[in-house]
């Protein structure tokens, strides 16, 4: 007994532990946002969509279907629009997302859309409206 209080007196012990602690504490600190990403989403809200591209017509619609589309959650998402250009994301929380889309038939260019997200939320996402990709002609 009277060793292991000599040893918890010592400057060695107490040296080591700080260290122990500390590698805990930082390792801890380091992971949380990994982890945090394999969580699921915490919010009741929806936020569903339709993508189109009126600088090119697809099926006489303007509608692109099969387009990658990811939005910044914790986790983050990701889905692909259906035949219809539609698409939508379950369990968000009522804040700002960015979606980023990859266009089927496009994949040099990620495109960039900003939304409020509250309640039950409807967006119609069209290309030609990203102001980075949407050049027009002028004719003199």
């Amino acid at each position: 007994m009277f060793k292991l209080k000599k040893l918890l007196r010592s400057k060695q012990l107490r040296l080591v532990l700080g260290i122990v602690i500390a590698v805990t504490v930082f390792t801890l600190l380091t992971l949380q946002p990994t982890l945090a990403f394999r969580a699921r989403p915490q919010g009741d809200s929806l936020l569903y969509g339709k993508l189109a591209d009126t600088r090119r017509l697809h099926g006489g619609h303007g509608v692109v279907s099969n387009a990658k589309v990811t939005i910044n959650s914790l986790p983050p998402q990701t889905t692909r629009t259906d035949d219809q250009g539609q698409f939508w994301f379950k369990g968000l929380r009522d804040v700002h997302y960015v979606l980023k889309i990859e266009l089927p038939y496009d994949h040099s260019n990620i495109y960039s859309f900003s939304t409020n997200v509250h309640g039950q939320t409807g967006e119609f996402f069209n290309i030609a409206n990203d102001e980075e990709h949407n050049l027009h002609e002028i004719d003199y």
